[in-house]
């Protein structure tokens, strides 16, 4: 694939294949050698975050963000440093023509799947840009009632998958609201007849 400038989470990828464990600080001394432009530690350390979180990309299946004294270390898991750069610099991207998906990448090493929640592969579908806010009521009803249905016949299985779904549906939205109205009816108090 054709490629033009390198982004700076491209930059952060060819630190992180170093094999390193490598704090935010030491990771911007790279991308800054590297790229030779500045660019503050903040916006790095912003990056890492989206990066390593698998909710966010598809990489962050294969960084390991470990705790320390000092703050966080950031590496890729020694099976992800086999992969070639471009299969890593594309795990960044939702779209794109001929990009690396994560399924690709699992069929050709198959050895890195077992980082990848298999909830996650299950339930892969393509999603459309959707703008911020809730869905109306109606569809996000006949949405989950069409998927029950489909689901009902499978048994645990189906369930477990109709569960998973529904929390990355939940998770996509921004959360979830519950109103409850309660109602209580006291009979035979008052001393009547």
């Amino acid at each position: 694939m054709e490629r033009g400038k390198k982004t700076n989470s491209e930059f952060i990828i060819d630190a992180l294949r170093s094999g390193e464990e490598l704090r935010s600080p030491e990771i911007t001394r790279k991308v800054v050698q590297n790229s030779g432009k500045e660019i503050k530690i903040q916006d790095i350390a912003s990056i890492l975050a989206k990066l390593s979180n698998s909710e966010k990309c598809d990489l962050g299946y294969f960084i390991r963000k470990k705790r320390t004294s000092k703050g966080y270390t950031y590496s890729l898991m020694a099976e992800a440093l086999d992969l070639p750069p471009e299969a890593l610099y594309d795990l960044t991207r939702k779209t794109g023509k001929n990009r690396y998906t994560l399924e690709q990448i699992i069929a050709d090493h198959p050895e890195v799947k077992k980082y990848v929640k298999s909830a996650r592969l299950r339930n892969r579908t393509v999603k459309q840009p959707t703008k911020r806010g809730r869905k109306p009521a109606t569809s996000t009803r006949t949405t989950k009632n069409s998927a029950l249905a489909k689901d009902k016949a499978t048994g645990d299985q189906g369930l477990q998958d109709l569960v998973a779904r529904l929390v990355e549906e939940v998770s996509d939205q921004g959360g979830i609201n519950v109103n409850v109205n309660l109602t209580i009816r006291f009979a035979g108090l008052g001393g009547g007849d």
